[in-house]
């Protein structure tokens, strides 16, 4: 039994909300970079399959010159925008961890395989019945072959689940996409349709999904320093004015600034673009630091700031311990022409008499007087050398 005012209500929403997000979108600012591309690309393959699977609901069962022929096409043509989306999602989720698009040539025609395989058999249901039937009353049949589809669409976007919470770390990248929020409602919205036809969920429930990740988005453009891909200094800011006013708990807030030694020689001697990336390699170091609760910061210019929750100073320390070895790994692996080494300073946040500034300060003075030292050595190295 096909209930179309719910159709028209469930897919007019999904069309609505995918109509304002691409609108949203303004010309010559969102259309450069290939997520970017992707993510609004699967918008209008939402909008266009809210508007044609409605197409297909109100057709059915009517009769009139050609509506068999049409009802083929307009099924055909679901079955394969849906293979198209979910590949794209596959695709998208891969670029927004890995940003490499030869990466994406050498991977991806193999995995494009089952949603090619799809499409080819969509293509031929237009005239013979393999994913679905359409009777002579023009009544749209699903056959046992569309589980293949079904099975595919899930194969894709569990796919891309699993990359987000496999190589999130590895890739080291803080990551805002919402995966479970976007997937979620798409899974039950997409089971309850495979299971009770007449039903029309799966398109709406993207929308709002894609809605959630749009949002996440421009918070990973507000909250994420774009070389580094560290926090910034705004999340820093919001984090610390949050902390400050809720009850202490069990651990501590403790801070740990830095800066790297000799920057400024860096980008004299060997240029701005090696400074660049002198900075990407501490981010690296400070990213996802093993078994701790802990969070890095790019303050500004060459200086960076983790967040840690503590019981025990014995535990700052170790922290400080483990960054300063990640960056000596990076000096051996890298065989860069210079060696970084970074300066550091640490304090406690202590709610009732501390405010952001003071706490910032302790750690700023702590971290020169760490710095002083590290010059002073520096000399007396030259000295010994000559």
């Amino acid at each position: 039994m096909i209930n179309l005012p719910a159709i028209f209500i469930a897919n007019g929403l999904g069309a609505v909300l995918m109509f304002t997000l691409i609108l949203s979108n303004p010309k010559g600012t969102r259309n450069v970079f290939l997520d970017e591309k992707i993510f609004f690309l699967m918008c209008y393959l939402t909008l266009g399959l809210c508007i044609v699977e409605t197409f297909t609901f109100c057709i059915d069962g009517k009769i009139f010159p050609g509506s068999v022929f049409l009802n083929r096409l307009a099924n055909s043509l679901l079955f394969i925008t849906n293979s198209i989306f979910s590949f794209l999602w596959t695709v998208y989720v891969d670029y927004k961890l890995f940003g490499k698009l030869e990466r994406l040539r050498r991977i991806y025609p193999f995995v494009a395989i089952p949603a090619v395989f799809v499409c080819l058999l969509a293509v031929l249901n237009i005239y013979f019945d393999i994913l679905f039937t359409v009777t002579s009353e023009n009544v749209y049949i699903r056959t046992p072959m569309a589980i293949i589809s079904y099975l595919v669409t899930y194969l894709y976007l569990m796919m891309g689940a699993v990359m987000v919470f496999i190589y999130r770390r590895k890739v080291g990248k803080y990551m805002f996409m919402p995966v479970i929020v976007f997937l979620t409602p798409i899974f039950i919205g997409s089971l309850i349709q495979l299971l009770c036809y007449g039903i029309a969920l799966i398109w709406v429930t993207v929308s709002f999904g894609l809605i959630s990740l749009y949002i996440n988005l421009q918070n990973e453009v507000s909250m994420l320093d774009a070389l580094t891909k560290l926090y910034n200094r705004e999340y820093l800011t919001r984090f610390l004015n949050y902390t400050l006013q809720k009850p202490a708990g069990f651990k501590d807030t403790a801070g740990i600034m830095m800066d790297i030694n000799a920057f400024k020689e860096i980008n004299d001697v060997y240029g701005h673009s090696e400074g660049d990336h002198a900075l990407q390699i501490v981010g690296q170091c400070l990213l996802n630091i093993p078994d701790e609760d802990c969070f890095a910061v790019r303050y500004g210019g060459d200086e960076f700031i983790v967040i840690c929750s503590i019981r025990s100073l014995e535990q700052l320390n170790r922290i400080e311990e483990k960054i300063r070895s990640r960056v000596e790994q990076q000096n051996l692996q890298n065989t860069l022409p210079y060696k970084l080494s970074l300066s550091m300073g640490c304090a406690l946040l202590d709610p009732e008499t501390d405010n952001i500034d003071s706490f910032l300060q302790r750690m700023d003075q702590r971290m020169y007087e760490n710095k002083r030292i590290f010059y002073s050595n520096s000399k007396n190295d030259r000295r010994r050398k000559r």
